[in-house]
């Protein structure tokens, strides 16, 4: 039996699958009941609370509604009052200082009588407790009403109030004096006020949706005074007092306040119950504690209930696990034990017959795998002995070593190299043993090298003979890599003796061909020197004399002109002429021999400036002359400028001879930049030429034209020729007679355009 090496058996792991499989899937299904169950409670809870506010909400609107009604039965009782407190007010001039108010009130049947001045102070009052009582200070809505009214007139009815200071039930009525300086309001004080409302009862709605929400612990009602309805025995606090001036004055909304610390949540619902008709406001002020204990409990209670059944799944998902995983490991366990017989060696060893269709397929694929690979064995071992026989006839030497440097395998071709036998190699044989003791320092640190994974790409080394000889090799390796460790180097061996010889002979021929070149040199430097011998001597030998022929010519003209008839003064004029023209030759041909030899230095240049330069010197020189010169994008380039500036000199005065004789002579100078390199040109609408003979154009001496119709020596396109070879480039023309012509040159060995 194999050993497992710490590795579980596949019956164990099937187990912890299975197990951990229903652990998963019963969690899961547990997780999201619970979260479901957790949020269908939740949501229940919250969908009480909704009911409950928008009952108590509803219900209050309705019981207002109702009070309404009753209390506009008393409007016309008040309404005849007005009248005789009116008149009073009116006899006395509107002075409410001298009203008899006690008289009134009996005249109008026991109204309490109020006058408000435009301070929204009670100046004057059948109640002395009243007043001075300022309702800008403790009702500032209040006050914003009777201003609202001031400057008004009618009767203003209100609804039955708890009065500010008694706080007796009591209904107010308000009518604006004719001079607007003051309001009268009246206050009529009923029992059956009282004995009415008793009968509607907020605590009866309170106690209803506390029998259906279990979640509200307490329900406080307030009116706009802070007062309690309904609730004798409970005192306000200090933040009760709060939270009532916040909504009153500051932010007349619903307010929520969570109190995590005492399990508690207490919001403020807003029963606003204004009526813009009417000067009393009757909202109420419902105070709804919410006890979150209760549903933290039963949210608790849901977590022990799913853990039970978690626990109980779980303990029924291990036994499931135990009993599935042995009916399904048992046949390949019987597998797991014939491929453990058969990787030992044992290829005979017999698949035995498991139960089930995949399980007994496995097995015949296993049967199956075992025959191919003892074909595969046989088919190896025939190849390789065939390997075996084509590496001893290489002709070249091929080894093995192990990864202490010790030689483990070698070819015929090998053994011969060094003289060695297949018995030598069995007593053992280093790879340093075979290398002069110079090179085995070397040696070594390519062998450390290449196992490191280094590429090599061939080392020449002096090989050691067993007779003691010596041999010149080179020597190509690479590391032997098993399961991903370098176990030593294999590499073949190359006897090098006859490229050694050949190189000494190819040595000897450089030796000779560089005498041979140092020769040639040496003659050539003589004859340059003799050439710029004879260029001098040109120069200022054959100058001498034009000079003289061209001076005393002048002389003679300015002597004897007048007396010389036309034919003379033309033979004289022809003289000069010639002698001039023989001057600029020489001049040309100095030029041309000059730029053969002047030296060249090449610098990133701009070739816009320099073509601008030359554009205003051409116009300096010819300012009768209107020329249209137009200079396009002219990439920087490679080249010497002094060099350069004397291509576009010679160029562009070319281009304005030739244009001499057109209406509208036109020059444009540009570039074409292509992958291949950029092509600079010089185009004109001169004459032109004809192109059979373009390949004359740049030769010295080359005139295509006559000279009496244009000067030159046709030395300035040899010029720019010889330039341009210099860079390495090329220079061509093309033209048609009386359409002008294209000079195109490109540098560094661009090729010409088809």
């Amino acid at each position: 039996m194999r050993d497992r090496g710490g590795k579980l058996p596949f019956s164990y792991l099937l187990m912890g699958i299975l197990f951990f499989t229903i652990i998963v899937i019963v969690l899961a299904g547990i997780y999201v009941n619970y979260e479901n169950s957790g949020n269908n409670l939740q949501e229940n809870a919250d969908r009480l609370r909704v009911m409950t506010e928008s009952y108590i909400d509803r219900s209050f609107e309705l019981i207002d509604a109702g009070l309404k009604l009753y209390d506009t039965a008393y409007n016309n009782e008040m309404q005849k009052a007005f009248p005789v407190v009116m008149a009073e007010y009116n006899r006395t001039g509107g002075d409410p200082s001298h009203m008899d108010l006690e008289a009134l009130k009996a005249d109008i049947g026991g109204l309490d009588i109020y006058v408000i001045n435009d301070r929204c102070i009670i100046e004057y009052s059948t109640v002395p407790a009243d007043v001075g009582l300022d309702f800008a200070v403790i009702y500032p809505d209040f006050c914003t009403y009777l201003h609202g009214i001031r400057n008004t007139s009618g009767f203003y009815p209100d609804r039955v109030v708890r009065d500010w200071t008694t706080g007796t039930l009591t209904k107010y009525s308000y009518m604006p004096t004719p001079d607007n300086r003051y309001i009268l309001e009246l206050g009529l004080h009923a029992e059956q006020f009282s004995g009415e409302r008793q009968q509607i009862r907020y605590r009866d709605i309170i106690d209803e949706v506390r029998e259906f929400n279990p979640y509200l612990e307490e329900v406080i009602l307030f009116q706009k005074q802070k007062r309690v309805i309904g609730n004798s025995s409970y005192k306000p606090t200090v933040e009760d007092r709060a939270m009532l001036d916040y909504i009153l004055w500051e932010n007349r909304t619903s307010q929520e306040i969570n109190r995590p610390d005492l399990g508690r949540t207490i919001f403020w619902e807003v029963i606003d119950l204004r009526d813009p008709d009417y000067a009393a406001d009757m909202s109420i002020f419902a105070k709804l504690t919410y006890n979150d204990d209760l549903l933290a409990t039963e949210m608790n209670r849901l977590r022990l209930l799913h853990a039970l059944a978690g626990l109980l799944l779980l303990s029924s998902g291990a036994l499931i696990a135990i009993v599935v995983s042995r009916k399904i490991s048992r046949p390949i366990e019987q597998l797991m034990e014939d491929v453990d017989a058969i990787a030992g060696g044992d290829l005979d060893h017999p698949v035995h017959p498991v139960p089930g269709y995949e399980f007994s397929t496995l097995a015949e694929s296993i049967r199956i795998m075992v025959e191919r690979l003892k074909d595969h064995i046989r088919q190896c071992e025939a190849g390789e002995a065939r390997f075996i026989d084509l590496v001893q006839l290489l002709p070249l030497g091929v080894f093995e070593t192990d990864p202490f440097g010790r030689v483990t395998f070698a070819n015929t071709t090998a053994f011969d190299v060094f003289g060695y036998t297949p018995r030598d190699l069995e007593r053992g044989i280093s790879i340093t043993d075979v290398l002069v003791p110079g090179d085995r320092l070397r040696a070594k640190a390519m062998f450390r090298a290449i196992c490191q994974g280094e590429k090599s790409q061939g080392t020449e080394y002096t090989g050691l003979k067993r007779d003691g000889s010596t041999i010149p090799l080179m020597v190509y390796t690479s590391a032997i890599i098993q399961d991903g460790v370098p176990a030593g180097i294999r590499g073949t061996i190359i006897d090098i003796s006859r490229m050694k010889q050949i190189e000494d002979e190819i040595r000897h021929l450089n030796t000779d061909l560089e005498r041979r070149v140092a020769d040639r040199t040496a003659a050539l430097e003589e004859a340059t020197q003799e050439m710029e011998a004879f260029t001098y001597s040109v120069s200022h030998d054959l100058r001498a004399p034009l000079r003289a022929i061209d001076g005393f010519s002048y002389i003679l003209a300015k002597t004897a002109g007048s007396r010389l008839d036309e034919k003379e003064q033309h033979y004289l004029a022809a003289l000069r002429k010639n002698a001039g023209q023989m001057d600029s030759l020489i001049t040309g041909l100095l030029t041309l021999s000059r730029i053969g030899r002047q030296e060249l230095n090449r610098e990133r240049v701009d070739p816009g400036p320099l073509v601008r330069e030359v554009i205003a010197e051409l116009r300096e020189q010819f300012p009768e002359r209107t020329i249209d010169v137009a200079i396009g994008d002219l990439p920087h380039c490679s080249a010497d400028p002094v060099m350069l500036r004397q291509v576009y000199r010679n160029l562009i005065g070319n281009a304005a001879k030739f244009t001499r004789d057109t209406p509208e002579p036109r020059i444009v100078i540009g570039a074409i930049a292509k992958d291949a390199g950029t092509t600079y040109f010089v185009r004109d609408n001169g004459v032109g030429f004809d192109m059979r003979y373009a390949g004359r154009l740049f030769e010295p001496f080359q005139q295509l034209h006559t000279t009496e119709g244009y000067e030159g020596e046709g030395i300035g396109l040899a010029i720019v020729a010889r330039i341009i070879r210099r860079h390495g480039g090329s220079i061509w023309a093309k033209g048609e007679p009386g359409k002008g012509a294209t000079f195109s040159f490109t540098f560094d060995g661009d090729s010409r355009p088809a």
